[in-house]
């Protein structure tokens, strides 16, 4: 059962690893993810790093309230679902 309970703002570092089957795969979503790394709210900022067939996001917030930052996350995994399936075929 949810309730409906104060927000909170957290200060919240989260690193995410997602393994594809080629480099070139992980820099085509990482490439395709920079439109959604701007606008981001004041105190919200994600980095994005390709190694090898691995794409490393970090996501960091100073003071954002938890809603944000799960919606944010939320996001940019369904991205990186869409881009894997259309790459798939």
């Amino acid at each position: 059962m949810i309730r409906n309970l104060p927000e909170r703002h957290l200060d919240i570092a989260v690193g995410v690893e997602i393994l594809f089957s080629s480099s070139a795969q992980a820099k085509a979503v990482m490439k395709a993810l920079i439109p959604d790394n701007i606008n981001f709210p004041k105190g919200l900022s994600m980095k994005m790093f390709s190694r090898g067939s691995r794409l490393a996001i970090e996501l960091t917030s100073k003071n954002i309230p938890t809603a944000i930052i799960l919606s944010t996350l939320d996001e940019i995994l369904e991205h990186i679902s869409v881009a894997k399936k259309v790459m798939a075929g």
